[in-house]
């Protein structure tokens, strides 16, 4: 593999990191103003973008933590799977980084105090949104690194 191609794909893990952290930062953020929307606190337009650039500062380097760990750990198993799933390459990825943060999330929520340490984590409609924009972040990874497709006839194989 050339030195170019490593760059290319450390490039390319960069942006996943960056698309699912941002994703999953604003997808707490909204969870989190709902919550208080249900306790009959007005939230207005204003105090959601300010919650979420807010957010975008302060939670975005745990968050960052949190879906490394996650991508080091099953992007690798993502692609040996694509390999033999080669027509699901995408939905293998997408699952990879989605189940991936649900395990990392069960990792910190175990060694973390109990309340749920990741408040948008704390019921099963915030989990599955965080667990989307991970698996959007993974998803795009598995389309930028795609193995290069042969084009032409190709006889026995």
């Amino acid at each position: 593999m050339s030195l170019i191609s490593v760059l290319r794909v450390i490039l390319f893990f960069v942006l996943a990191v960056v698309v699912a952290v941002v994703l999953a930062t604003l997808v707490q953020t909204q969870f989190n103003l709902y919550e208080l929307q249900k306790l009959g606190v007005e939230i207005l337009p204003a105090d959601r973008i300010d919650s979420s650039l807010k957010d975008l500062v302060n939670f975005t380097p745990l968050m960052a933590i949190i879906v490394l760990a996650t991508f080091i750990c099953a992007l690798p198993v993502a692609e040996g799977v694509a390999r033999i799933l080669k027509p699901w390459r995408l939905v293998v990825y997408f699952l990879a980084g989605a189940v991936g943060l649900w395990v990392a999330f069960q990792a910190v929520n175990w060694y973390a105090p109990p309340p749920v340490f990741i408040a948008a984590n704390r019921e099963l409609p915030g989990t599955l949104s965080m667990m989307a924009a991970v698996g959007v972040g993974s998803a795009l990874f598995g389309r930028l690194v795609r193995p290069r497709t042969r084009r032409g006839l190709r006889v026995l194989g």
